[in-house]
């Protein structure tokens, strides 16, 4: 997608959330807080989000409320935890909309045998209604900013298509 295309598109997906007073916040690890920076690049992003949380580590993800027995039994980078990081965010800033980020990016995580290189986990929680995703993207030939921006910019499609803009 080109530059201006995704533009237009995060765009259209604030623009549709102000318009119909629809808040939202995320929860993020390896998109470090890029989909929340994207969100209030449009102008009037104030009135509907609330504020994120970057939750790198597991002991963040933990203490921000995510349960310790999801990431035990289904790894950090599952979708079960990105649901529970949905939901923990979700309740703590009482949102319409909440957004869980997990996964990893250029190299396996030494910690976590669970790693998957360029592999991101994601849900969008609307209104009570849970979306979880999985994206595997090739990014052999990318750097760690550049995957960001690529799972950023999936995020914002599957919002874009949630919220039935297309």
């Amino acid at each position: 997608m080109s530059n201006d295309a995704f533009e237009k598109l995060r765009d259209d997906v604030v623009k549709h959330l102000i318009e119909n007073n629809i808040s939202i916040t995320c929860m993020e690890s390896c998109t470090s807080g890029l989909v929340a920076s994207m969100l209030t690049d449009t102008a009037g992003a104030s009135a509907i989000f609330r504020g994120s949380l970057v939750t790198y580590a597991n002991a963040t993800k933990i203490a921000a409320g995510v349960d310790a027995k999801v990431i035990e039994q289904f790894g950090v980078y599952s979708e079960e935890t990105a649901r529970e990081m949905a939901q923990v965010v979700q309740k703590l800033y009482q949102t319409d909309v909440a957004l869980g980020v997990t996964g990893s990016t250029g190299n396996v995580d030494p910690n976590n045998p669970d790693s998957v290189i360029g592999q991101v986990h994601y849900a969008i929680l609307i209104k009570g209604r849970m979306n979880s995703f999985t994206y595997k993207p090739d990014v052999s030939a990318l750097n760690r900013k550049e995957i960001k921006q690529l799972y950023a910019e999936e995020i914002f499609r599957s919002l874009y298509a949630l919220l039935h803009l297309d």
